[in-house]
């Protein structure tokens, strides 16, 4: 009987050893809906927010006078981020705007400037020629009229036409 019981035993293992490898499939992830967002439709999920640095000097502790802290950074939560509660909809904000496109933004204020800075000069350009126009005239009046003596006032418009040329170079640069 011991004979047949290990030899059953013996059997029952040669033939564990032999069996076929079962073989698994791999399991396909399920699909939730929602979990990743494309980055550009970020914003019309949640609002960002604004996050502002601090530097700190050394400080005492106000509740411990033994206590001294060293130099560090602090970081003070502006604007915390929020749920966009319209869906669809765009969060709108004119500083996520100007934080999209930076340098388009400063090319715009950068025209702007010149387009102003141009209708100055067009301005001031006008007052030149109109002051030396009136130079020309005063010059030609005191020559017919030697008695009039108008070398004061051709004078102070020398020094009105001198302030309006320092005032073109202020402007173009």
């Amino acid at each position: 009987m011991k004979k047949t019981i290990s030899a059953l035993m013996i059997a029952v293992l040669v033939a564990g050893c032999n069996s076929p490898k079962k073989i698994t499939k791999a399991v396909a992830p399920k699909v939730v809906v929602g979990t990743s967002i494309p980055r550009r439709a970020a914003q019309t999920v949640r609002g960002y927010e604004i996050v502002k640095e601090y530097g700190l000097g050394r400080r005492i502790d106000p509740n411990n006078p033994n206590i001294m802290y060293g130099p560090c950074k602090m970081y003070v939560i502006r604007r915390s981020p929020t749920w966009n509660l319209r869906p669809n909809t765009p969060v709108s904000s004119p500083t996520f705007k100007n934080h999209l496109n930076p340098i388009r933004n400063k090319y715009k204020e950068m025209e702007r400037q010149q387009k102003l800075q141009g209708k100055a000069l067009s301005k001031l350009e006008k007052v030149e020629f109109q002051l030396l126009k009136n130079q020309k005239a005063l010059k030609q009046i005191n020559k017919k009229h030697p008695k009039m003596d108008l070398l004061p006032s051709v004078e102070k418009l020398r020094k009105d036409l001198g302030k309006v040329k320092r005032r073109m170079a202020e402007l173009e640069q």
